[in-house]
């Protein structure tokens, strides 16, 4: 596994950052390391109920999720645990949530930086990348 994006998967980052333009080299490394990719689309989504129940489903959370804030931080800790090596979490095409709920928005992106500070401490990657038009307004860092 070469390139950038190989190197920043071996490296165990965690993070919260603005997505690349182009995901698919990303995805293939992530890939190539056996490092779990989940694709949280939030297309139509635009409440903090909605948010949860989409993640839910797309980061293969427990039956017994609890569809809360807590809950949501203690199945990312749990997805810790089970042995991957690190996971990917592409948050794309969640503008109507970012100009409806901007305050689940800003919620859910700081449980994420807690989980990956979590993930990272445990020598594994997590990190969770956000198409720009899904936090209009929030500074997030290019992924280097």
């Amino acid at each position: 596994m070469a390139g950038k994006f190989g190197k920043l998967i071996l490296s165990g980052r965690a993070g919260v950052f603005a997505a690349p333009r182009v995901v698919g080299p990303l995805r293939a490394a992530a890939r190539g390391a056996g490092v779990a990719w989940f694709d949280l689309d939030l297309a139509g989504v635009a409440s903090r109920e909605a948010f949860l129940k989409r993640c839910a489903g797309a980061l293969q959370l427990p039956a017994y999720f609890g569809h809360n804030w807590d809950a949501l931080h203690e199945s990312l800790l749990d997805l810790a645990g089970a042995g991957s090596p690190g996971a990917v979490v592409h948050w794309r095409r969640g503008a109507a949530l970012a100009k409806r709920a901007p305050d689940s928005v800003k919620t859910a992106l700081e449980i994420l930086r807690e989980s990956s500070r979590y993930w990272a401490s445990t020598g594994r990657v997590f990190l969770v990348v956000v198409d720009r038009d899904s936090a209009p307004g929030l500074d997030l860092p290019p992924l280097r």
